[in-house]
């Protein structure tokens, strides 16, 4: 085992132990956490084609009398908002999948999950343009969970010979499979392809109030049974041999698991597109944070991807003034050096 696997450990006992301390961390970490998504979101309401003042942004929360107002109403805080809720998905769904493989470079991106997500949303818009809403996260949702269960077959999950790096590469793979077949649906339907790239490549810069009406409902739903996991987390993070001795049923953890993440990560892909390498950077962020605790990394994890990618699509209005990029180019950028990092510190050889 790796300092980097260990390091996903819960040191339970330790926890227990001191009591007060890791709870100051924790409330500490939330406070600049909060701080820092409420100057976020300020920002991001402020700027765009228009400038618009701080003050004028919160008179707007209570007003729409000028075009300010509505400006801010109708399109930026959608699309704040939005961010926030994809950014929070994208990291829990890492964390879980990182704990149900015990694979620290494990994340819905890097796996084929939003691979899968996005090919079946990139068919429907294509060759069914009707197909919207709550149908296309259904698509959605097939999608990642049949990406998701390829890979770990592929990878050898469940015989016993699996490793970080053999499911790595497996996840590599069904990517770069999934993103051609994408691209090959892009080419035969000419007519969308604009939007359907800028789709492809992540991003919340068209979002809309119905976006958010869409995606909440499952949010809610996958990070409430998120949370509900992590004492059993814990427990698999000790290792599957201990966890049964234990009496948990491994089995039945890995698939309330891997549905979480199938929900999380269909649910932003279909209003947001696949925006890499927040479902990886933001767990790692947190267990540097608070441990490795999931009582508190899951929650934790949900403020720092909220704050990565409401940044991250700040980002993207600075990249080429006064034109805007995806979301998804800024987290690619940062994300990948980050994921060559983790990737080199694994010294798995089989």
């Amino acid at each position: 085992m790796n300092a980097t696997t260990a390091a996903m450990r819960p040191s339970l006992a330790g926890d227990a132990g001191q009591g007060r301390g890791p709870g100051i961390v924790v409330a500490a970490v939330a406070v600049v956490g909060v701080a820092l998504l409420t100057v976020g979101i300020l920002w991001a309401l402020s700027i765009g084609s228009e400038q618009i003042s701080w003050s004028s942004v919160v008179h707007s929360w209570f007003s729409a009398d000028s075009p300010a107002d509505q400006i801010v109403r109708t399109i930026r805080l959608p699309r704040v908002l939005l961010a926030a809720l994809v950014g929070a998905n994208l990291a829990v769904s890492g964390a879980v999948m990182q704990a149900i493989t015990a694979n620290p470079i494990a994340s819905p991106d890097i796996m084929g999950v939003n691979s899968g997500a996005a090919m079946v949303v990139v068919a429907a818009i294509t060759i069914v343009p009707t197909m919207a809403g709550a149908p296309s996260i259904l698509l959605a949702f097939g999608g990642a969970a049949a990406a998701g269960i390829t890979v770990m077959v592929l990878a050898g999950m469940g015989t016993g010979k699996v490793s970080p790096v053999r499911l790595a590469l497996a996840g590599v793979t069904a990517s770069t499979l999934l993103v051609s077949l994408t691209q090959v649906l892009v080419i035969f339907h000419e007519n969308d392809t604009q939007s359907v790239l800028f789709w492809l490549v992540g991003g919340v810069n068209f979002a809309q109030w119905h976006d958010i009406g869409t995606v909440l409902p499952w949010t809610a739903a996958g990070l409430l049974v998120a949370l509900a996991l992590a004492k059993s987390l814990n427990i698999l993070a000790l290792g599957e041999d201990m966890a049964r001795g234990l009496g948990q049923h491994v089995e039945r953890t890995r698939a309330f698991g891997a549905a979480v993440v199938i929900v999380l990560c269909g649910a932003s892909v279909a209003v947001a597109g696949p925006i890499a390498f927040i479902g990886l950077i933001a767990p790692h962020i947190t267990r540097k944070l608070v441990g490795s605790n999931y009582l508190r990394v899951l929650p934790v994890s949900m403020l720092v991807g909220a704050v990565l990618t409401v940044y991250a699509d700040i980002g993207s209005r600075y990249v080429n003034p006064p034109f805007e990029v995806p979301t998804g180019v800024v987290t690619a950028l940062v994300g990948a050096p980050i994921f060559i990092y983790l990737a080199r510190r694994q010294k798995v050889t089989r």
